[in-house]
């Protein structure tokens, strides 16, 4: 299931400023500190179909989803347009060594010398039933062939349920999943 990467806005703030060809705004980050962050390049603007887009990504309708919610929230339009982010993001919360661009995971992926990656991504802590699915699809790449597949461990961040495990906890979970191999 693809799930769209979207800007909401309200109707006084979807006209992007002109004259370079980009938008640019100034914003707070989680320390406080002052923006831009990144720039949007030719931006469009889109109205935004909170139901359709809610039925489409979850099938349901449910307020009390933390996503949807959060989808609920948002303005009445979205904005689009080629990012160029000017520094990185930092959240100062802990977690910010594991945030990595693609360069810095293809770069890992390399020193680990890995033939191929696999990946496994959950907002559930590690549970036997994954170690399963995680143990097992590692021993199938080998059976295939592979010399050396290497896990990608992705925990999703982000909104969660009031009684979901905190990400930090999580995190913690999976790099001992890693640690042990």
């Amino acid at each position: 299931m693809s799930v769209p990467i979207t800007l909401a806005c309200h109707s006084y703030t979807r006209t992007p400023s002109r004259g370079s060809g980009s938008g640019g705004r100034g914003a707070d980050d989680a320390d406080g500190a002052e923006g831009p962050w990144a720039i949007l390049r030719d931006p469009e603007v889109y109205p935004n179909r909170k139901e359709e887009i809610i039925t489409r990504m979850f099938g349901v309708v449910d307020p009390g989803h933390p996503y949807i919610a959060e989808i609920n929230k948002g303005g009445d339009y979205l904005i689009g347009g080629e990012v160029e982010l000017l520094d990185r993001i930092r959240y100062n919360d802990g977690l910010d060594q594991w945030r990595k661009t693609t360069g810095e995971l293809m770069g890992e992926f390399k020193e680990k010398g890995a033939d191929t990656v696999y990946a496994f991504q959950t907002r559930n802590p590690t549970h036997a039933g994954h170690a399963y699915l995680m143990r097992s699809a590692g021993e199938n790449l080998k059976k295939e062939g592979y010399k050396n597949p290497v896990l990608w461990l992705s925990p999703l961040g982000g909104w969660t349920k009031e009684d979901d495990v905190p990400l930090d906890v999580r995190v913690k979970q999976h790099e001992e999943v890693l640690n042990s191999g």
